[in-house]
């Protein structure tokens, strides 16, 4: 792939190399972008809709970038996102992000072609500036441009935020409202050895408030004799405050410890802010929802443990003295056995019996059990369009062979595991309304055919481009 091998290179010549190979990445990204703004160029009309007829999912127009962009076909970034390894939600960011610098971020774009600008900062640009109306993106590229091949990111979004105030105050006042409708508490998909990143964007009184009541449970462990560092202390807090019960019987064994401070008291002696001084949106959702079931009699008190449901995935490994002892949790990745006994100490557990994947009777109905929805996703954990990144639990369960009326001719078992496929509603409505194919070949593997010849193949271990099979 490269003509120059590295170990051959003397210091001197290594940066030589590195500067020429950088230059020659940020060409190809900024090629990258001319060529997704062409793609958007040609999929500006929806082709074979002359005849006035939409159904519902039916493929529309759509604006991807900001005010001022031309619109794009909706299915048009799954194909471009196909070729390039990425998600349909990638792709359409890039487009997104090449059309605004096109048509919003003239300066910008001119230097970025140029070379003197790097592509990830016209794209961050293009991004913090698409919900802006023309004009104002006007003003903010003649502030930016001159500026943005020298100054790092935060800088140039400070000129940014500023160029915005300026130029319209009611737009900085309209920022903040927005700001605070997109509050909100997110997981992060990935699992790093069991350990999960949350993320929490709240008003800045609550997140004192929570910062307040994190640091008052790492106190406590470390008054009963936790030796952990107080970051670790603190990460452990949040599990102890997301069971009320827990919190509670530690403050108040904290309040008669020698040391401890009264359980209704902060440090300095004021009263803690009531509960109901937090606004809390009862019907968001957030990750998997719990067993919605009450907690059971545990003697004479009540079992305020949380309810779990352990889903066990075997192997033949998995009876032998020699297993790794490694355990998969569903939805994030490898852990050990260990951690899962830690977490479920506390756990009222159901373990669900095991489900043969390999014997699942088929039915003659259009509606899918649940047995072989559950089934479907225990195969297919993650969505099966190409390169997609979904692992939840809801999403559409669709025929791979389009489901016929057994009246009008259709065959006994249609609903059957090796012809059902899990996907979320945007690449079902890709599916069912563009000239993408798919044939489920074998049982949970997928062969795809884009709209211009290109295949790949899905399965439990990703996405594989077949090579040579473009039209």
């Amino acid at each position: 792939m490269f003509e120059i091998d590295p170990a051959d290179l003397d210091a001197d010549a290594v940066l030589r190399d590195v500067v020429d190979a950088r230059a020659f990445a940020e060409r190809a990204e900024v090629r990258i972008l001319c060529d997704a703004a062409r793609w958007a160029d040609l999929h500006s009309r929806l082709d074979g809709t002359d005849c006035g007829v939409s159904l519902p999912g039916m493929q529309r127009l759509v604006r991807l970038g900001g005010q001022g962009t031309p619109q794009v076909a909706e299915f048009a970034p799954a194909e471009l996102g196909a070729v390039l390894a990425m998600s349909p939600y990638a792709a359409r960011a890039l487009i997104a992000d090449a059309l605004d610098l096109r048509h919003r971020l003239p300066r910008l774009w001119v230097r970025v072609q140029a070379g003197q600008v790097k592509p990830w900062v016209a794209r961050k640009t293009a991004e913090a500036t698409r919900t802006l109306s023309v004009e104002l993106a006007a003003v903010v590229d003649r502030r930016v441009a001159k500026w943005a091949h020298s100054l790092p990111w935060g800088r140039l979004a400070s000129i940014i935020d500023a160029a915005i105030m300026e130029a319209d105050p009611q737009a900085a006042a309209d920022a903040v409202q927005q700001a605070e409708q997109s509050q909100g508490v997110w997981l992060r998909q990935s699992n790093d050895a069991g350990i999960k990143d949350i993320y929490i964007r709240t008003q800045t009184p609550a997140a004192i408030w929570f910062d307040a009541s994190i640091q008052r449970v790492a106190d406590s462990l470390a008054l009963f004799g936790d030796t952990a560092s107080d970051d670790v202390r603190r990460a452990t807090a949040v599990g102890i405050l997301a069971q009320p019960q827990l919190a509670l019987d530690l403050f108040a064994k904290a309040a008669t410890a020698p040391g401890g401070q009264p359980a209704a008291d902060d440090a300095n002696g004021s009263a803690s802010p009531a509960a109901d001084t937090v606004p809390v949106d009862k019907d968001t959702e957030v990750g998997a929802q719990p067993d919605q079931q009450p907690p059971t009699p545990r003697g004479t008190g009540v079992d305020t443990r949380p309810p779990a449901t352990l889903y066990i995935h075997l192997s033949q490994d998995s009876f032998s003295r020699d297993a790794t002892g490694v355990a998969r949790f569903e939805g994030e990745g490898p852990v050990t056995v260990d951690q899962v006994k830690r977490w479920l100490g506390s756990c009222q557990v159901t373990v669900k019996p095991v489900i043969d994947l390999a014997n699942q009777a088929p039915v003659d109905g259009y509606e899918i059990p649940d047995r072989l929805r559950e089934a479907t996703h225990l195969r297919n954990p993650v969505d099966i369009f190409p390169y997609a990144t979904n692992t939840s639990r809801r999403k559409d369960i669709d025929h791979t062979i389009a489901y016929l009326d057994p009246g009008d001719g259709g065959p006994p078992g249609q609903t059957a595991l090796e012809n059902l496929d899990p996907f979320i509603r945007f690449h079902h409505r890709v599916k069912t309304h563009s000239d993408w194919e798919v044939k489920q070949v074998f049982n949970g593997i997928f062969v795809w055919r884009s709209p211009h010849g290109h295949h790949y193949l899905v399965d439990h271990t990703g996405t594989q481009p077949i090579p040579g099979t473009a039209a």
